[in-house]
């Protein structure tokens, strides 16, 4: 009987060939004990999401906005991507005209939430658009207070085609 039991758990110790990689998000919920003050930090929405992270911007900006580059003529739809570090990762995008006017909106979910540095994507339409004007893109966060105020936000300078 003990010969069994012996046989049988050496048959479970091994053989498997399994190799488990965990990749350390580098967020305060996997390193640190103050995480629990903050149990949203890190997380983009979903407890089962992945978190993807992204270089950090070297200027210490927490969002910018890789596409469209700055003085770029751009028509509705407009696809907006850029490197944001934001409460939830809450990433809005907005097309003003030259007055400041709001011609159109979009929100997204970046790819990771403050305090890391995640990507995002987001196709913004518009209309009211005088072709051949200046206007701007403006992306921030928002506030995790009231879910709508802006935070760290970033403009370029646009013309619509």
């Amino acid at each position: 009987m003990l010969a069994s039991i012996v046989a049988l758990a050496i048959a479970g110790c091994g053989g498997d060939n399994v190799t488990t990689f965990v990749q350390d998000s580098g967020s305060p919920a996997a390193s640190s004990p103050s995480a629990s003050a903050s149990p949203s930090a890190g997380t983009s929405g979903s407890p089962s999401s992945p978190t993807t992270t992204v270089t950090p911007p070297t200027d210490g900006s927490k969002i910018i906005i890789d596409s469209p580059d700055s003085n770029t003529t751009i028509s509705s739809a407009v696809d907006v991507a850029g490197t944001a570090s934001v409460d939830k990762g809450t990433v809005v995008a907005v097309v003003l005209d030259a007055a400041g006017k709001e011609l159109g909106r979009a929100t997204t979910i970046a790819s990771a939430a403050k305090p890391d540095y995640g990507h995002f994507d987001v196709t913004v339409s518009f209309s009211g658009a005088t072709p051949g004007t200046k206007g701007q893109l403006k992306v921030f966060g928002v506030s995790p207070r009231d879910g709508t105020t802006p935070t760290n936000w970033y403009y370029i300078t646009i013309r619509f085609a």
